[in-house]
């Protein structure tokens, strides 16, 4: 008897992948935000499912400095305003709203290369962390 490889259609995602340092201050508030938005199960505009992902580099510092662009998340969480010194390679930072609560300033922003279906996907997640 011969197998089939086709399996259930699985209904498409869009993953939005947050750089951001594990060992940041605010670290567990924003995972909490992070797992609350997954849980919701929300969807973009054209249906899609959206998945949060963390990128948590090993040395938050060095991968800042150079390295965000070739990887290209599409959400980036700053652990302070001083950090955003080391993102030179990204031409800017625009509409940057903190990720950590009134307490403290961690620029969280969408960098200029997410698009379609990302991009709408990425705003319904910065929306939700960066609401106070």
């Amino acid at each position: 008897m011969r197998r089939s490889r086709r399996h259930a259609a699985e209904p498409d995602v869009v993953v939005v992948r947050v750089f951001r340092d594990n060992k940041s201050e605010f670290r567990s508030n924003l995972d909490r935000r992070l797992y609350s938005f997954n849980d919701q199960q929300r969807r973009t505009e054209t249906g899609k499912y959206i998945v949060v992902a963390t990128m948590e580099p090993y040395d938050y510092r060095a991968e800042l400095d150079g390295k965000v662009a070739r990887v290209q998340p599409q959400l980036v969480v700053l652990d302070s305003v001083e950090d955003t010194k080391l993102l030179a390679d990204l031409g800017g930072i625009h509409g940057a709203k903190s990720a950590c609560g009134v307490e403290r300033n961690c620029p969280a922003f969408i960098p200029a290369w997410v698009r379609g279906d990302e991009l709408n996907a990425t705003k319904q997640v910065f929306d939700f962390i960066t609401t106070q």
